[in-house]
């Protein structure tokens, strides 16, 4: 997975955790004080540290996704992630073709992995992406991508390649819809559903 841009503040989320760490620092100083275990700033230092890397991973993989730091405000990254099959419609000689599109995602990486399933000529992977909610449970994704063909079963004129892509993800309808074009010169249209 690859680092995201979000066009959204995650500054609150990072204020939180700060927030959090210290105060566990303190609560972690205060008990090995009364306990005896050494001098404080041998405890409270590395404790900031410690703490504040733990919550960033949890937030990270897992607390960015609960409705409890969506509803206050703290985390409004959209949720992108799924398995969405659909169709390309290309440029080239109006070429429709089945694919699927698999979004793995957390609060700062994501990846898209594009795979033509009929026939099975070519795959592609995001490099770098941005993403930004557009209201009305919808988000625009664009990303880059490296399309990998598979010899013998791609067009002979067809080679690897790269090329940017820009989906719309609306979250109420459980679709996927956008363009692409690569540096052959050639675009078109994405067409998917979440499954």
């Amino acid at each position: 997975m690859h680092a995201y841009s979000f066009a959204g503040d995650r500054l609150r989320a990072f204020g939180l955790i700060a927030f959090l760490a210290v105060i566990f620092a303190i609560t972690a100083n205060t008990v090995s004080d009364k306990v005896g275990l050494g001098p404080p700033w041998l405890v409270s230092a590395p404790t900031v540290a410690a703490v504040f890397g733990i919550l960033y991973g949890v937030v990270d993989k897992w607390a960015w996704r609960w409705p409890l730091l969506r509803v206050t405000g703290v985390i409004n990254t959209p949720v992108v992630s799924g398995h969405y099959e659909g169709r390309l419609r290309s440029s080239y000689q109006n070429t429709e073709l089945p694919i699927t599109i698999d979004i793995e995602q957390t609060w700062t990486r994501l990846i898209v992995r594009l795979k033509v399933l009929s026939p099975q000529s070519s795959d592609s992977i995001s490099l770098a992406a941005a993403l930004r909610d557009v209201g009305q449970h919808r988000a625009q994704l664009t990303y880059v991508y490296r399309n990998t063909v598979r010899p013998g079963f791609a067009e002979p004129d067809m080679n690897d390649h790269d090329g940017t892509a820009e989906l719309t993800i609306d979250a109420v309808d459980h679709t996927a819809t956008g363009r692409y074009y690569n540096y052959r010169g050639r675009q078109g249209t994405l067409e998917l559903t979440q499954s």
